[in-house]
Parts: C-alpha cells; sequence; structure tokens
C-alpha cells in the first residue's frame, strides 16, 4: 500500500508541472503582441546595471536595436568596478548612452547605516538620473543578449494603454557550456519561464519594461530602497508592490534573451550557489510561490527516491520513474512553445534543445534548494553577503 500511495503522490506531482508547461505552450500559441500596430511608441530609458568586466557581445546587441521611438541606455556600476572604464568608452562613442555611478552599498551600510542590495540601489540610482520626459523604463542584465527587435517587442504591449498592465517581462533561455552542472543550470532557467504564467506569474528582473506612472502608483521606489520589503531583491519585490496596487504582469514570449556561458567551466559549487539564491529569494518573499515549487519539485523528488525504495518489496513503486518521463514530456512542452516564440533565433533554438531531457536533474537541484533555504539565514549575491534585510559584508564568492 505505501508503493501505491508514493507512486500515486510523483505522479499527481508531476502532473502539476505538465499542466503548467501546458499552460505556458497555450499561452504563447495566443499570445496577441505580435497583432498589436502602434502608431507610435514611448520614450524610453533602458537601464543595464554593469558589474566586472563587461561582455561586449551582450552591448552591441543591446545598442543596435531597432525602437522605433526614442530611447536611451544607461549603465550603472561603481566608480571601483571593473566595468567602470569600459562603458565610458561606450558613452563617448554613442550619442545614446550614459554611464551613471552608484556607490557601494557594503559601504553604504557600514558608514551610514543604509541597506540596500547593490542591484536595487544602482537601478534607484540610475533612476533619478533619467530625463523627467522618458515615459517608459526597460531593464536589461549584463549577462543578456537581446535580439535586435528585443526593446521594440518588449514595448509594444504597453502602447494598448491597458490600464490594468503594470509590467511586461522578458525570459531567458541559458545556452548551457561545458559539463553536466551546466547543463543542469540551463534546464534549471528553462524551468523558471513555467513561472511567467499563471496565477504565480513574476516579473524577471533581468529584462522587463513598466511605465513610469504605474512604477510611481506602485511605489516600487520604495520596494527597491529598503524602504518595504527585502533588500536584496529586485523582481519579486517589483511584483509584490505591483500586485498590492492591482496590476497585472504580461509575458512577452517573442522577445527571448540569451544568457551564454563564462568562459571558465562551471562547477556543481557554483550552480548550487545560484540556484540556491533564487529559491531563497522566493522563501523570504514570495512563501506562495515556494510552495508550488515544494509540490512540484520538492516533494515529487522525495517520493520517487521512496518508491523505489520501496519498490524493493512493492514493485509496483517502480511505476514512479513515469514522474521523472512527465517531467521530460513537460521540457519539451516548454521548451518547444518558447521557440516557437522565437523562431528567428537559432542560437535560442539550439539551446532549448540542448537541455529538454534533463528536466529530472533539475528537480532533484529543485528540492534541495527548496529545503535549504527554510534554514538559511545569508544569501551571498555579487560579492556581498546579505541577510533578509541587512547588508553583512563583503564575499569573494558571486
Amino acid at each position: 500500500m505505501f508503493g501505491l500511495v508514493t507512486m500515486l503522490i510523483t505522479i499527481i506531482s508531476a502532473l502539476g508541472t505538465l499542466i503548467t508547461a501546458c499552460a505556458l505552450r497555450r499561452y504563447v500559441k495566443k499570445w496577441t503582441g505580435k497583432r498589436i500596430q502602434p502608431e507610435s511608441y514611448p520614450r524610453v530609458a533602458v537601464i543595464a546595471p554593469q558589474r566586472r568586466e563587461i561582455n561586449p557581445q551582450n552591448i552591441d546587441a543591446l545598442l543596435r536595436q531597432d525602437y522605433p521611438g526614442p530611447w536611451e541606455v544607461v549603465f550603472v556600476t561603481t566608480r571601483e568596478d571593473a566595468s567602470w572604464r569600459q562603458l565610458q568608452q561606450y558613452a563617448e562613442t554613442f550619442e545614446r548612452v550614459r554611464v551613471v555611478p552608484a556607490e557601494d552599498v557594503v559601504q553604504l551600510a557600514q558608514q551610514h547605516g543604509r541597506h540596500r542590495g547593490q542591484k536595487n540601489h544602482n537601478l534607484v540610482t540610475a533612476l533619478s538620473a533619467i530625463p523627467e520626459e522618458t515615459e517608459v523604463y526597460a531593464f536589461i542584465d549584463a549577462d543578456a543578449c537581446p535580439m535586435h527587435d528585443w526593446l521594440r517587442k518588449l514595448i509594444t504591449p504597453l502602447t494598448t494603454n491597458d490600464p490594468k498592465l503594470g509590467a511586461v517581462t522578458s525570459a531567458r533561455i541559458y545556452s548551457p557550456g561545458s559539463g553536466l552542472a551546466s547543463y543542469t543550470q540551463a534546464v534549471w532557467v528553462l524551468g523558471t519561464a513555467l513561472f511567467l504564467v499563471g496565477p504565480w506569474r513574476y516579473v524577471w528582473g533581468g529584462g522587463f519594461a513598466i511605465p513610469k506612472a504605474v512604477f510611481k502608483t506602485a511605489k516600487v521606489k520604495r520596494h527597491w530602497d529598503g524602504t518595504e520589503g527585502f533588500i536584496a531583491n529586485d523582481d519579486l519585490n517589483l511584483t509584490d508592490a505591483l500586485r498590492r496596487h492591482g496590476y497585472e504582469v504580461r509575458f512577452v514570449p517573442d522577445c527571448l534573451l540569451l544568457r551564454r556561458p563564462p568562459a571558465t567551466r562551471e562547477d556543481w559549487r557554483a550552480v548550487l550557489r545560484f540556484t540556491n539564491r533564487q529559491l531563497l529569494h522566493v522563501w523570504w518573499v514570495r512563501k506562495d510561490l515556494w510552495l508550488v515549487g515544494l509540490w512540484t519539485q520538492g516533494i515529487k523528488t522525495l517520493a520517487v527516491l521512496c518508491s523505489l525504495l520501496v519498490a524493493l518489496w512493492q514493485p509496483i513503486g517502480l511505476l514512479a520513474l513515469i514522474a521523472p518521463l512527465m517531467d521530460i514530456v513537460s521540457g519539451w512542452i516548454a521548451a518547444s512553445a518558447l521557440e516557437s516564440a522565437a523562431p528567428q533565433a537559432t542560437e535560442i533554438r539550439q539551446a532549448l534543445r540542448k537541455v529538454i531531457f534533463l528536466a529530472p536533474l533539475a528537480a532533484g537541484l529543485g528540492t534541495i534548494n527548496l529545503l535549504t533555504a527554510l534554514v538559511s539565514r545569508t544569501m551571498r549575491w555579487g560579492g556581498v553577503e546579505y541577510s533578509k534585510r541587512a547588508v553583512v559584508g563583503r564575499t569573494n564568492n558571486n
């Protein structure tokens, strides 16, 4: 009987992931953004926080956007960062580029008692330097490489003037490097796209846009500058602010962003640190989303292990292996849906096809991170260690 129960739990849990993947596929098929034909486009400021050595390929792709309306790019980093001098060269070359210096949050906390996440602080600093006539804020991470029409497709839904629409978001696709750790991280990133639709949808902080009027009404700045929310998070704090004020978040599936692997080989320690940080964010800010992850990943993985153990004397437990197969099917559905949204993006299609059969690995990784989030008290991000509401200090790890 116990084998039957654990087997049923695994299949029901995997069915939840499958339903979510099908919901993503339906959403992409019904996406109406491609049919919107705006008469004009708003003035946009693209805010791009940078850290360490820049990736010229990403910067060049951003500056080559074919956005029809007026726009500018505001890079922001600290003066001590390796990217500062490199970005100054872009500002001297391109009229639409500006570089804004931000304070180091460790010094800010130690000397003035003001606790902010470095990325949040960078974003708030950049916003203070943007012209008043700007109508929309767009944001993109340093490790994201946009397609030439990313900005235009991202902004297009905002031209409908839908009063309920608070923000539009991209998704990232990770092109894995060498090694199983890198591939596991890539399938993990693919899985996060499932949470961009449905009742648990959120704004991914690596590529999104929000009208300035909504930004002010929802008091997003207060959620970023440490006044409210948790200081070391940007996207979930933003999502929470929008939800509190009744705004909707909309995923734009045809403006995907590609993230390429680093020059050095990724090891499991780096992958665990990256993925654990994400789920710790979720545990701190969105416990409802954490519970969804617990059901679709944690309980399923534990039940599969129990079923296989019970199968030693109750062979029916072997049927729990159906769950990993269902996860693979879910990964294939999600990947094919995103691939259909960007048919011209060859590199994105190739990246998606590489990882669709590794979904069970992401489930196991998710289980580890879901459980460790319960006991973690600090998080390391961008060389800084944070607690929920304070800057702890500097660390050598990302």
